[in-house]
């Protein structure tokens, strides 16, 4: 290989890190700020300044500010089955797992800084069934419902997808009220689904 082609490829590769350390840092940072000031109220600008990058970075990955809020819907669903599976593995039966899922969610949503459900926060800004983040956020909803089916059918419950639906709305129901009621109220999750739970398993 040719020095030029050497240092052709270098400058390529240089341009390439960059850019993927610059779409790195937007999302990080759009990630904290979506999450704690709301969508709508955090600006491009606002991003870019607090990234540390040109405008002009951030819009070669992210040609709009919508296709930024997907890229965060996604990156917030990536992390929510990394943490599930985290609680599943590290348990040896459907029983247990399903605890602990109730009980890491209970933490979650009773931790410090904890403003409630990242996809329904960004349903209550963008209603319009339209916009691109919708997509996301109903495959997350999706997945979550199929995640505690699949468990539940091990479990050998007789009406798996009823139990499954049920935790579901438990779980929703959580997320909806922690803003609101706050930690009291949501410590009873992981009570109220062992009671369920262990009602099925005794069927």
């Amino acid at each position: 290989m040719s020095s030029v082609r050497r240092i052709i490829l270098s400058s390529a590769n240089l341009k390439k890190n960059e850019k993927k350390l610059a779409r790195t840092s937007v999302l990080e940072v759009a990630n904290e700020l979506f999450y704690r000031c709301g969508i709508r109220a955090v600006g491009v600008e606002t991003i870019v300044n607090q990234a540390g990058v040109a405008k002009i970075s951030l819009y070669r990955s992210f040609p709009s500010k919508d296709d930024l809020i997907t890229a965060y819907l996604e990156a917030r669903a990536a992390s929510f089955w990394r943490e599930w599976d985290e609680a599943v593995d590290e348990q040896d039966d459907p029983h247990a797992q399903l605890l602990a899922i109730m009980a890491h969610l209970t933490r979650q949503m009773t931790a410090p800084g904890y403003r409630g459900c990242p996809f329904i926060n960004y349903t209550s800004e963008f209603s319009d069934p339209a916009h691109p983040g919708h997509g996301v956020v109903k495959a997350a909803k999706a997945e979550t419902r199929r995640r505690f089916t699949k468990l539940t059918t091990a479990l050998g419950s007789p009406f798996p997808e009823q139990l499954a639906d049920s935790l579901l709305l438990m779980v929703e129901g959580a997320f909806a009220i922690s803003q609101t009621y706050g930690s009291d109220p949501i410590d009873s999750l992981h009570w109220g689904a062992e009671v369920l739970i262990n009602a099925h398993q005794r069927r």
